[in-house]
């Protein structure tokens, strides 16, 4: 059975592909893993609005919103509240942060702007980096949702179902 919840927090999510068609992801907080940019939506505003402002405050982007991608429900276990995360598809017409976010490029030197490092503006200096698919299949390091690896990169949008499912908490 499930647990009674005291509250629902929604949470936006965006998913920005580039015009190379790389996947950006950043650093967790705790930086054990790679996310996509993503927060708790303020008073009033909308999962559009938040998933715009989230690819802004954690990656320094200005992107152009598409379709929602997927819907995942969270039970964390040591709190009273559902979590619904949604997240939207994005276009980075630029890939690289806007000037006056003063992020540091940790590219090489043919592609200074392949990943970099940034002041969240609600939060730590993040990691920012662009994955194409087969980078992100091999990448070391936990991806959340691990769909990122994989399914993501291989599914007809038309005909997915975009809820994850329950992540219940340990």
């Amino acid at each position: 059975m499930d647990r009674t919840f005291q509250s629902i927090r929604a949470v936006a999510r965006v998913l920005i592909i580039n015009n190379a068609g790389e996947l950006l992801l950043c650093r967790s907080r705790d930086g054990r893993a790679w996310v996509p940019p993503g927060g708790t939506l303020d008073p009033g505003e909308t999962l559009a609005v938040a998933a715009l402002r989230e690819a802004d405050e954690e990656a320094g982007l200005a992107v152009e919103l598409g379709p929602m991608v997927y819907l995942q429900e969270f039970a964390p276990a040591h709190r009273p509240e559902r979590v619904l995360e949604v997240a939207f598809r994005a276009l980075a017409p630029i890939d690289r942060p806007s000037p006056e976010r003063r992020a540091g490029p940790l590219g090489g030197p043919e592609r200074p702007w392949a990943a970099w490092t940034i002041q969240d503006l609600d939060g730590p200096v993040r990691e920012v980096r662009w994955f194409s698919p087969q980078a992100l299949a091999d990448l070391p390091d936990p991806v959340y949702p691990p769909y990122l690896r994989d399914r993501f990169w291989q599914e007809d949008r038309s005909a997915a179902n975009p809820y994850l499912g329950l992540v219940q908490g340990s």
